[in-house]
């Protein structure tokens, strides 16, 4: 019975624990959108980097994700990142911007992000640069299928921050892809 009223008060321990983590998770995103969000309305807008060049283009409708992106980057202020709300528009910047990394969310406005990973492994100006997959479709068939299609990983959301960082340091640390 003794054994039976701990186990119970661990996980009672464990699930305030966890219930903690999720609250604190949801008020730094208020945080983020309150902050980095812009309040203009141009949910359009693409945000390059200032030179014809950037470490990381994230292809990403939702503007809190990208927000989040962003701010956990920050903590890697030598990467440059650029923004594409669009899959045509992200196709684009990678042809123009030749990024060492391309983070793509599948669920975009204009095509889905399956063809623009179909897209870029068909131009030879973008069919080398790693593409991570980051999505909220966590179904094992989804994610072979874009693993074989090409993708050099696959993020589910929400994804653990310092394992973000460790796919993101690891493709840009590469022979070959060292950051300028």
């Amino acid at each position: 019975e003794r054994a039976e009223e701990m186990a119970a008060d661990s996980d009672h321990r464990i699930a305030a624990d966890n219930a903690q983590q999720i609250l604190d998770a949801a008020r730094d995103l208020l945080d983020i959108i309150d902050h980095e969000v812009p309040s203009d309305q141009q949910t359009h807008a693409v945000k390059v980097a200032e030179h014809s060049s950037c470490d990381v283009l994230y292809i990403e409708d939702d503007l809190v994700n990208f927000a989040l992106v962003k701010r956990i980057l920050e903590g890697r202020p030598s990467i440059k990142l650029a923004h594409a709300p669009r899959g045509e528009i992200g196709v684009s910047l990678a042809q123009t911007h030749s990024p060492k990394l391309i983070l793509l969310d599948l669920n975009l406005p204009d095509i889905h992000g399956s063809e623009v990973l179909r897209r870029l492994q068909q131009n030879s100006e973008t069919a080398r640069v790693p593409v991570v997959v980051i999505s909220a479709d966590a179904t094992a068939s989804q994610i072979e299928r874009l693993l074989s299609a090409g993708a050099r990983n696959y993020l589910t959301k929400p994804f653990r921050i310092q394992s973000f960082l460790a796919v993101v340091d690891e493709v840009l640390e590469e022979p070959g892809r060292a950051m300028r």
